[in-house]
């Protein structure tokens, strides 16, 4: 059994040890989402008992979230003073006509991958896949489903580790 990840780009696989009924590897990563997927018997495989996402391309993956370790004493970490901001990066020149005439930049591929626009599980149809993290605090249309005279707008945020997806529908003849 071996592991291939996200962490370096999906440019190399782990060996899995076996140690009893379980496989173990043990991987230092910084903190931040990463994706993974097995290979056993040379075969990629995800672990339907642990958290999946689907990718760009619609293969589920398995994911992991990093996170960087708070010690439970903040009374321990010596203060620091916050340096001060330089006025050029608040200090943007005043927008002309000429701005306004341009195209919007285009919206990044990533932002279609959002709780609405993502495939369902077919082991649980039900259930929805854990957002990705660039997603998070976006709003977003829905754009496969919604009907003709239906608007529909979304925005996924997090609260410590729940995700909450707020969805509104409207007419657009209203």
């Amino acid at each position: 059994v071996e592991v291939e990840g996200s962490w370096d780009n999906w440019s190399s696989r782990l060996s899995l040890l076996k140690s009893g009924k379980d496989f173990t590897v043990v991987k230092l990563l910084m903190p931040g989402v990463y994706q993974f997927k097995f290979i056993v018997d040379g075969t990629w495989k995800y672990a339907p008992d642990q958290t999946a996402i689907f990718d760009e391309m619609g293969n589920v993956n398995n994911v992991v979230e990093v996170q960087e370790y708070v010690p439970e004493n903040i009374d321990s970490i010596s203060s620091f003073e916050l340096p001060a901001s330089p006025p050029s990066s608040y200090m943007n020149d005043k927008m002309t006509s000429e701005d306004f005439v341009k195209d919007p930049p285009l919206m990044p591929n990533h932002l279609n991958l959002t709780l609405l626009n993502v495939p369902q599980f077919v082991e649980a149809p039900a259930a929805l896949p854990r957002p990705q993290h660039v997603i998070l605090n976006h709003i977003y249309e829905e754009t496969n489903k919604s009907g003709k005279d239906t608007h529909v707008l979304g925005m996924t945020y997090r609260y410590r580790s729940k995700y909450c997806t707020t969805v509104l529908y409207t007419s657009k003849n209203a």
